[in-house]
C-alpha cells in the first residue's frame, strides 16, 4: 500500500506548496487593493480565492483517500501520515514521512516528535 500513498502524499505535498504561493499572492492583492480598486482588482481577488479554494477541496479529497485506506494525514505540508495500529497490545500508529523509503518508526502518543525507530525482529534460530 505504500506506493499508493507515497503517491498521493507527494501530490499533497505539491498542492500545500502551491497554496503557500496562492496564499501570499492573495495577501499581495490584499494590500495593493488598499492603494487601488475597481474591476480588474476584484476579477483578480475572485479568481485567487477560488483557485485557493479549489486547491483545499483538493487536498480534501486526498485526505478522505487516504483514510479511505486507513491512514491518518498529520502534518500534509511535510508529508507526514500515520497508520494505527496495536503494538505491545496498545493503541499505537506506524509512522511514515515523504522522503522515507519505508515505515521505520511508531509511536503510542500524540506528539509526532516522539516518534521512535521500530526494533527489528532478530533471527530466533
Amino acid at each position: 500500500m505504500l506506493p499508493l500513498v507515497r503517491s498521493i502524499v507527494s501530490d499533497i505535498a505539491d498542492i500545500f506548496r502551491s497554496v503557500t504561493g496562492r496564499r501570499s499572492d492573495l495577501h499581495r492583492l490584499l494590500r495593493k487593493g488598499k492603494r487601488t480598486s475597481g474591476q480588474q482588482y476584484d476579477d483578480e481577488m475572485a479568481e485567487s480565492r477560488a483557485d485557493l479554494q479549489e486547491e483545499y477541496d483538493r487536498i480534501w479529497q486526498y485526505r478522505e483517500e487516504l483514510e479511505s485506506l486507513g491512514v491518518l494525514l498529520r502534518q500534509p505540508e511535510e508529508g507526514c501520515i500515520e497508520f494505527p495500529t496495536i503494538m505491545r497490545g496498545r493503541q499505537a500508529f506506524l509512522c511514515w514521512q515523504m522522503g522515507e523509503e519505508e515505515i521505520l518508526y511508531w509511536r503510542e502518543d500524540a506528539q509526532h516528535a516522539s516518534r521512535q525507530r521500530i526494533p527489528r525482529l532478530e533471527n530466533a534460530s
